[in-house]
Parts: structure tokens; C-alpha cells; sequence
């Protein structure tokens, strides 16, 4: 009984995440479902940014170009003002 107890608690080791870390967006791409939704997105220092379709075109995109671009709420997107702390 005690060996079945130890090998249920260790067995949480043995199980791999569903998302791990890097995100591969190459594989986010190929299985998304599009759904015509815009996403606004910012890279993560926040200086660049660019509307997209949907989530999936921003995968494919941050697949094609080696992007980490993140979707973002549009009304935060369009009203925020000038990062000084971009070039």
C-alpha cells in the first residue's frame, strides 16, 4: 500500500506540461482554427506594434519572422501614446 501511495505522488513528475516554454509558434500556427477576429499585438519591449486577422496570422507570422508578438486589447492598442523608451 505504501509503495502504490509513493508511486501515485512521484508519477506528478513524470507528466509533461501542455505548453512549454519557449511557445513554438511554428506548431501554434499549423493547428489553429482561424477565426477572422482582429488581434491587436505588441512585441514584448512594447515599441513595436501591428494589427493581425486573427490570433492565427499572428502565430504564422511569428513563426515566418522569428517575432514574439502578443495579442493585446485593441482599445489600449490604438489610444496608448509614444513609448519614450523606443528608438
Amino acid at each position: 500500500m505504501l509503495f502504490l501511495i509513493l508511486a501515485v505522488l512521484t508519477s506528478v513528475q513524470w507528466t509533461r506540461q501542455h505548453l512549454t516554454y519557449p511557445i513554438n509558434y511554428c506548431h501554434l500556427a499549423t493547428t489553429c482554427i482561424h477565426d477572422n477576429r482582429m488581434v491587436c499585438a505588441t512585441e514584448p519591449g512594447g515599441c513595436k506594434k501591428r494589427s493581425f486577422l486573427d490570433q492565427c496570422d499572428m502565430y504564422e507570422y511569428n513563426c515566418d519572422f522569428g517575432t514574439q508578438y502578443a495579442a493585446g486589447q485593441c482599445d489600449s492598442y490604438w489610444n496608448t501614446q509614444k513609448n519614450l523608451g523606443c528608438i
